[in-house]
């Protein structure tokens, strides 16, 4: 049973004024857009019931409502006592058909389930377009998120729940939650993953740590496959990355060790969907170099509401050292810990006294893998993904399948205005002509 012990009278004061504050922020900004006549959605001819359903949905089943679908909650409990949701789309009045084609969806950092449907057409919603060729559709969500937070023994309130990295995403948030769709089937169908981002990641850390995994699965669809990054865009991010990864430290003294992005749905709710764009917009310029051109004002208004979702602050430390590193890793847990100030006075030196472990994830694939991707974007490498994976594996050459699409940055494999043409369209010309296979 989680303990939650009873709190001071300094935090009750403190936590009754940020209510206070929040409130008063919510009025003052509802007053300016009003003021101003800031509109909910800006395009008027776009301007529609069903999209301002979407950007007013509290959750996904609402979202999936808005569209005409529905959603089952399933919960996985995983081996190390975190319970994830999981999400299976149907279509109304559309039970499932038997013929044993599964997909699996699942989404990058600091995301959850709902990016996956949030197009603002039909067409822009692969989970959309499966189900209604009759596929069984799952969408995926890890530990921390909006829909995951819940543990049998710790509370969201303790900085050990918030203990984890790609490393436990890997090792208990994909494997365990491929078992439970697994055994959901009595045929044991194959299962076509499709990965976002760092959901891709997680898929090649998995099969790197549990080959056997190979074997649940019928195909792997790598959208925007971010394995080992290129730095961030500014200079000041830039050393924010380099400092954090010579010290885990570093990082925890400006976020905590809990969660991050923990009031994003706060803030998204005080400026509007019109300043949250711009604001989200403006921020991932800094970050990242992208200009969103391949994505209209719609999209974004509908998308990035939805988009954040919460995740622990060790998640964003274990990525910096991987984009500082240049190395497919596991979690630095030592950095000095453990060694002498002389062992590490140089990298060189550090370097011959630690190691840290790898995700040798070429040395164990054996699955057709679909690559996707955009060249402006400095997330993905597709030179080192594509060395990662063929690197003394010689037999996924056969097995490797690539969709480059020009001027594409990292969203646009989800949201750009021609993604059914340039992505959807061949994903679904892939898997589709792969048989269901099962699992003897």
């Amino acid at each position: 049973m989680t303990y939650i012990s009873k709190p001071s009278r300094v935090s009750t004061a403190i936590h009754f004024g940020l209510l206070i504050l929040k409130i008063n922020l919510i009025y003052i900004s509802r007053f300016f857009r009003h003021f101003f006549g800031i509109q909910t959605i800006t395009d008027k001819q776009h301007e529609t019931s069903l999209h301002n359903k979407i950007i007013h949905a509290k959750d996904i089943s609402e979202i999936a409502a808005a569209n005409g679908y529905v959603i089952r909650e399933h919960v996985v409990t995983t081996k190390d006592k975190y319970l994830l949701v999981v999400h299976k789309l149907e279509k109304q009045d559309q039970p499932y058909t038997g013929h044993g084609k599964i997909a699996y969806f699942h989404h990058g950092l600091l995301t959850n389930s709902e990016l996956f449907i949030l197009g603002s057409e039909h067409n822009k919603n692969l989970p959309f377009l499966l189900v209604d060729k009759g596929w069984e559709v799952w969408l995926g969500n890890n530990r921390g998120n909006k829909y995951s937070r819940k543990h049998l023994k710790l509370s969201p309130f303790d900085p050990k729940f918030w203990n984890f990295s790609l490393d436990e995403f890997a090792y208990f948030d994909i494997p365990d939650t491929l078992e439970y769709i697994r055994n959901v089937y009595n045929t044991y169908d194959k299962i076509t993953y499709i990965g976002f981002s760092q959901g891709c990641s997680q898929l090649f850390a998995s099969l790197s740590l549990k080959p056997q995994l190979n074997s649940y699965l019928n195909h792997f669809v790598a959208l925007s496959p971010a394995i080992v990054p290129q730095n961030l865009k500014h200079p000041i991010f830039q050393v924010i990355v380099k400092q954090t990864a010579k010290d885990n430290s570093f990082l925890y003294s400006f976020l905590g060790n809990r969660a991050i992005m923990s009031s994003v749905s706060f803030w998204c709710s005080v400026m509007g969907p019109h300043l949250y764009e711009k604001v989200v917009d403006k921020s991932l310029v800094y970050l990242f170099g992208w200009t969103g051109n391949n994505i209209s004002k719609l999209q974004k208004q509908l998308g990035y509401g939805h988009m954040f979702s919460n995740s622990s602050v060790k998640s964003l430390v274990h990525w910096f050292q991987i984009i500082h590193a240049q190395r497919f890793q596991m979690f630095d847990e030592s950095c000095k810990v453990g060694l002498t100030r002389l062992s590490t006075f140089t990298n060189h030196l550090k370097s011959k006294a630690h190691s840290v472990a790898p995700f040798p994830i070429g040395h164990h694939l054996d699955v057709p893998i679909l690559l996707v991707y955009g060249d402006s974007d400095i997330l993905v490498d597709m030179e080192t993904t594509k060395s990662l994976i063929l690197t003394q594996n010689p037999k996924m050459a056969t097995n490797l399948t690539e969709v480059h699409c020009p001027g594409y940055e990292h969203m646009d494999v989800l949201w750009g205005d021609d993604v059914y043409s340039k992505v959807f369209s061949k994903v679904i010309a892939v898997i589709d002509k792969n048989p269901p296979k099962y699992i003897s």
